[in-house]
């Protein structure tokens, strides 16, 4: 096992300035400040470079190791002289170091087990790695593993950034390296988003950033709207704020979510974000994909919200003269002249941790009861379908360019049809006259 060791920060400054005046080796580098840069090459001692802790590749992991491990929230973020830090960084970037893409990419330790170091780690001035954290961990892991084996990795070529670039000009750099659609091994969609997130709040644009990312415009503002939705419902009801690895597999459903409280607003959006938090937590309990229950806070969040109160039997009335109604586009019909609907009372049920799973499980039964109805709605429709279908087909038969060879065959074929049709209308009248009766 690799055990991390800290040199000093001046130190580790001094001895990569002395590499860089006497190597004749250099890198073309194009993705710093838009130019041209020739990186001057040095090769350095394995245990000279330290992991750069703002790499966004291993954000939620740390979360998970800061939560597991009882550690400061800044445990990363405010230790990369630390050696304790270091070295937790190192076993989480060897995980990824042993994961590969599908089948058709390797992962990076295999890769180089049979090969040697291909390109340069980009190095910071002061010994930070910018691109290539995974690759080091690696070559670390195989050299204290087989040090006879993978002498080659005591040392480890490095392209020397300038020593005044900027920690916002590493954090581009990054993303114009790391998360292009192109990268081996992708980014989760919450390590993505939380680089969109920091751009952002760095003042950069949203056309920017879709340009440095190599994605559409609305891709970027997808992912920021729905990481802002995964914030609030961690903060929320999970009452675990920044615990991220609970909605990494959540993708699509705060995507879908994002984009179904587009336009909403006070108890609207409020309800609607309840509805969906109820059912995410409980994805494992449901018949169906989560993904099949989103129209309860999309377009039929009316239909649902009515069906629960009246099986849970919450009152969402209130004297109209109360101050008037909050609900914003939802129409509960609550019946009364002098009242108003208030989708407060619901928001209260779903808050109150007594009794949300009880409410939940209602909404559970409510969404599956209406899914239910669809699916049999499907089945009643599918006669009338069928003949529609059958009859478009008859009426696309044109007997003008049949040939002669096939007259006899279809002869047979519309005489079926018309037996099939006679049995058919002779059944649809019994039913007809049996549904008239009752």
């Amino acid at each position: 096992m690799y055990k991390t060791t800290v040199k000093p920060f001046q130190e580790r400054r001094e001895v990569i300035e002395q590499a860089t005046k006497t190597t004749k080796e250099s890198l073309s580098f194009f993705e710093y400040q838009n130019t041209k840069h020739e990186l001057p090459v040095v090769r350095l001692d394995i245990s000279l470079p330290v992991y750069r802790m703002e790499n966004f590749r291993t954000r939620t992991a740390q979360m998970k190791y800061v939560h597991d491990n009882g550690k400061a929230a800044d445990f990363f973020r405010a230790s990369q002289e630390n050696e304790s830090a270091q070295q937790a960084q190192h076993d989480i970037l060897l995980m990824f170091a042993r994961q590969g893409r599908a089948i058709s990419v390797s992962p990076i330790i295999e890769e180089l087990e049979s090969e040697t170091q291909r390109e340069p780690l980009l190095v910071s001035a002061s010994g930070v790695v910018v691109n290539g954290n995974r690759r080091l961990a690696a070559m670390r892991h195989l050299f204290a593993e087989r040090p006879s084996e993978f002498r080659h990795f005591s040392h480890v070529d490095c392209a020397i950034l300038p020593g005044n670039v900027t920690p916002d000009e590493v954090r581009e750099i990054e993303v114009r390296l790391q998360m292009r659609p192109e990268t081996k091994l992708p980014y989760g969609w919450v390590n993505e988003s939380l680089a969109i997130q920091e751009l952002l709040q760095s003042g950069r644009k949203i056309e920017y950033i879709a340009d440095l990312m190599k994605k559409k415009k609305k891709d970027v503002e997808r992912a920021a709207r729905a990481l802002t939705e995964a914030e609030i419902y961690l903060k929320e009801w999970l009452r675990e704020p920044g615990e991220y690895q609970n909605v990494e597999d959540a993708e699509q459903f705060f995507n879908d979510l994002a984009k179904a409280l587009e336009g909403k607003q006070g108890e609207s959006l409020e309800i609607s974000r309840r509805i969906a938090w109820a059912l995410v937590s409980n994805s494992r309990s449901l018949k169906r994909r989560v993904y099949d229950y989103n129209f309860s806070f999309d377009k039929r969040t009316d239909e649902v919200i009515a069906s629960l109160v009246d099986r849970i039997g919450v009152d969402l009335s209130k004297p109209a003269d109360d101050g008037g109604s909050n609900s914003d586009d939802l129409d509960v019909d609550l019946g009364g002249d002098n009242e108003v609907s208030s989708l407060e009372p619901l928001i209260d049920v779903f808050d109150d941790v007594g009794q949300r799973q009880s409410v939940t499980n209602e909404l559970i039964a409510v969404c599956d009861s209406i899914l239910e109805e669809d699916r049999q709605g499907e089945i009643g429709r599918r006669a009338l379908e069928c003949a529609q279908a059958a009859n478009s087909k008859l009426q696309e038969i044109d007997l003008t360019k049949a040939e002669p060879a096939t007259y006899d065959a279809l002869a047979a074929q519309l005489d079926s049809v018309m037996q099939r049709t006679s049995k058919l209308k002779t059944s649809l009248q019994a039913y007809q006259s049996k549904a008239a009766s009752s």
